[in-house]
């Protein structure tokens, strides 16, 4: 299966060699109350520090899709390695405060090897298949910045210039309202797949092949849920994803 998932803001490390520089640089650690801000019901309606939720279902739609996961190790709070350098949300306002030299360095250090891993990966599948679906999965908030709640379980966000990406997609919406007609699934929200992302500098990178982009972004209102339904619905996307994905026939040598 021509088909790879990424997951750029589920991590909860941070590289042995940038601790000493931003201890010294006055960036204050706050992992020590992640773990207290996750696990209360406050922590469905907004993002968290670490979307571990996202970590987590990458995993399992990876698993029960059967296909390969590269999942960014670092956490988001220091670089959201899917922003392009110039995005005003590549740093944290508390990132954006420290010297160049040290954002320089998180960028060496987090953002440029796990992007340059996706891109290695994908032109890898590319040399052996036709075609790659590509999924970068996140959660948002289930509460936007002005209060109002986000309709909708599952986000699918693409290109709608690119007809695979539409067609592909579409047959998803399909095969899971047949297979969970209560999961709400919406095209091109709460974004628009064209804004700054990974699979938008993916598509531009592969412009002239067949590469699928598409970002699979969970409600945070049932993803941080810590129950058995959780798991049973993402099992449930992961085998359509799968249904979608028809096995692709390597490329003669």
């Amino acid at each position: 299966m021509a088909l790879l998932v990424t997951c750029d803001s589920g991590g909860d490390r941070i590289p042995e060699s940038l601790r000493e520089p931003l201890a010294h640089a006055g960036w204050r650690n706050t992992f020590a109350g992640v773990d207290a801000v996750i696990s209360s019901p406050a922590s469905r309606l907004s993002l968290p520090l670490v979307d571990r939720d996202a970590h987590f279902a990458s995993r399992i739609i990876a698993e029960h899709a059967g296909c390969e996961l590269i999942a960014n190790p670092f956490r988001a709070d220091l670089v959201d390695v899917g922003r392009s350098v110039h995005h005003r949300n590549l740093f944290a306002p508390a990132i954006r405060k420290l010297p160049a030299k040290i954002r320089k360095s998180i960028l060496s250090e987090i953002r440029t090897p796990y992007r340059d891993a996706v891109r290695r990966r994908v032109s890898g599948m590319l040399l052996e298949f036709p075609y790659v679906v590509h999924l970068s999965i996140r959660t948002f908030a289930a509460r936007s910045a002005s209060g109002q709640w986000q309709r909708g379980d599952v986000g699918l966000l693409y290109d709608p210039g690119r007809a695979d990406e539409l067609d592909w997609c579409l047959d998803l919406s399909d095969e899971l309202y047949f297979a969970m007609p209560d999961l709400r699934v919406r095209r091109n929200h709460p974004g628009r797949g064209t804004n700054d992302s990974l699979t938008k500098a993916m598509r531009k990178h592969f412009y002239d092949v067949h590469y699928l982009g598409v970002e699979v972004v969970l409600n945070r209102a049932w993803a941080a849920r810590p129950v058995r339904r959780r798991r049973e619905v993402l099992r449930v996307l992961a085998n359509a994803i799968r249904e979608v994905t028809p096995e692709a026939t390597p490329q003669a040598a």
